[in-house]
């Protein structure tokens, strides 16, 4: 569960950091987090690709 969670949330920031990408004058962002949106938002993709879970 927290698995699909976490891919969900990083999909999020990822589409945040795509739209707010594009030079839309009514998006005012700075760089700076718009950097940080998509270098988290490819860690949260990347860990919940990754993560396979409790090994019982």
């Amino acid at each position: 569960m927290s698995r699909m969670v976490l891919m969900l949330a990083g999909v999020v920031v990822l589409v945040m950091a795509l739209l707010a990408s594009f030079n839309i004058t009514t998006v005012v962002e700075p760089v700076w987090h718009v950097v940080l949106k998509w270098i988290g938002g490819a860690i949260m993709v990347l860990v919940a690709y990754m993560d396979k879970g409790k090994k019982a």
